[in-house]
């Protein structure tokens, strides 16, 4: 059904010269198989619009009256993803202070993962995932290369995590990082080890 969708687009911009058309996602495995797609590759521009820069997190932070100090935090923890900034600001009040609040999401992307690993992955998949993830907190960033030694399996558990939205692959980079910055934190969480679920 998405194929012929795609396909009716491609009709009217390419073959009935009746309009432009436009596709949003955020869904990393629908952007992966429409650009790996060959008739539509060469029909399809692609454009990432990514999360906020810092300076302009900054700028609104600040007109919302947050401290330089809690603007610091705020990106270390949730980055520049505008859904997770405004959540925050909803739910802060419910905690003591900032920095529990952010630790609490934090735990939650943590604990989101252990289950996902603990459920939905054999072991050769988290420890493939676990290897990206350490790759993610030390760099900002996996790349993935054309001479991995195993890269069925890692484009396989990458496609999976990214279905769950935790990743996010970039198909026009080959980038991989967290699907959004708490992602990250709770990936560094894991690295540590601070629950033992006997994974």
């Amino acid at each position: 059904m998405l194929k012929e969708f795609l396909n009716f687009c491609v009709s009217l911009t390419k073959e009935t010269h009746l309009s432009h058309v436009v596709i949003l996602s955020s869904n990393t495995v629908f952007i992966d198989r429409i650009y790996n797609d060959a008739k539509l590759k060469k029909t399809s521009k692609f454009f990432k619009i990514d999360h906020l820069d810092k300076s302009i997190v900054v700028e609104w932070l600040s007109s919302e009256g947050f401290k330089e100090n809690e603007i610091e935090l705020i990106w270390d923890y949730l980055g520049g993803c505008i859904p997770d900034i405004q959540r925050m600001m909803f739910e802060k009040k419910e905690f003591k202070t900032l920095k529990e609040y952010l630790e609490h999401r934090a735990f939650l992307a943590y604990t989101e993962m252990v289950d996902f690993l603990a459920r939905e992955n054999s072991q050769e998949e988290e420890k493939i995932f676990r290897e990206v993830a350490k790759i993610i907190i030390k760099d900002g960033k996996f790349i993935l290369k054309d001479n991995s030694p195993n890269k069925h399996e890692l484009i396989k558990v990458i496609s999976k995590w990214a279905e769950k939205e935790i990743l996010f692959f970039d198909p026009l980079t080959l980038e991989v990082k967290g699907n959004s910055r708490i992602y990250e934190k709770g990936m560094e969480k894991l690295e540590l080890g601070i629950l033992n679920f006997g994974l």
